[in-house]
């Protein structure tokens, strides 16, 4: 597809191509898998501000099992996608399975990278619809792009400021979650196995 027909004059995509990376952004932002693997590059690094058991607690039980099943789609195509295996393939010496080198960390940030590009595809609401709020957004921001807001608009750029508010504020909204979560697992996990020291067993 040639430039013309994805782009406007003012050099911003057509609606209807905007439409359809919106839809490919919410299915990548709903994936848990993927979300998985962006808190567990946003809890450590150093300014996330989560310590030593957070980060545990989130390769155990968030991690570890999303690895194996890590999804996400192309904003471009909408094509289904491996981060690993891709990962793999790409770490390939002219071509040749095994040869390469797969780095961990790299997969985590793609994970997190394709989390944030998907949010710059998606509309305010979208984002509010995401954190599970039924909260009305006001007139001036229905139907914006957070891509839109993240560019300098009017001379203190103030929605700029908000772009950039929302995408990180639902990023460290989801790593709080993931880390919640994570930590709940792993105090299940605890309580089980002091009740398995001390309790009778369960007559069948």
């Amino acid at each position: 597809m040639t430039n013309g027909n994805i782009l406007e004059a003012n050099g911003k995509a057509k609606p209807e191509v905007r439409e359809k990376r919106r839809e490919i952004a919410l299915r990548n932002l709903k994936a848990e898998n993927l979300s998985n693997l962006a808190v567990a590059y946003i809890t450590q690094t150093e300014q996330s501000g989560f310590g030593g058991v957070d980060n545990e607690s989130v390769e155990e039980f968030l991690y570890a099992p999303s690895l194996k099943k890590a999804d996400a789609h192309d904003l471009e195509s909408g094509k289904e996608f491996s981060i690993v295996y891709d990962s793999l393939r790409g770490s390939r010496k002219e071509g040749r399975r095994y040869s390469g080198q797969v780095s961990e960390y790299g997969i985590i940030e793609t994970a997190a990278a394709i989390t944030k590009e998907s949010l710059e595809s998606i509309k305010v609401e979208d984002l509010i619809g995401l954190l599970g709020s039924k909260l009305n957004v006001k007139t001036a921001y229905q139907g914006k792009y957070l891509s839109d807001l993240t560019e300098k608009i009017g001379e203190k750029g103030r929605e700029q400021e908000l772009g950039k508010t929302l995408i990180s504020g639902y990023l460290t909204h989801l790593t709080t979650q993931g880390v919640s979560k994570a930590l709940g697992l792993r105090a299940n996990e605890l309580r089980s196995g002091l009740e398995m020291l001390v309790g009778e067993e369960q007559k069948k």
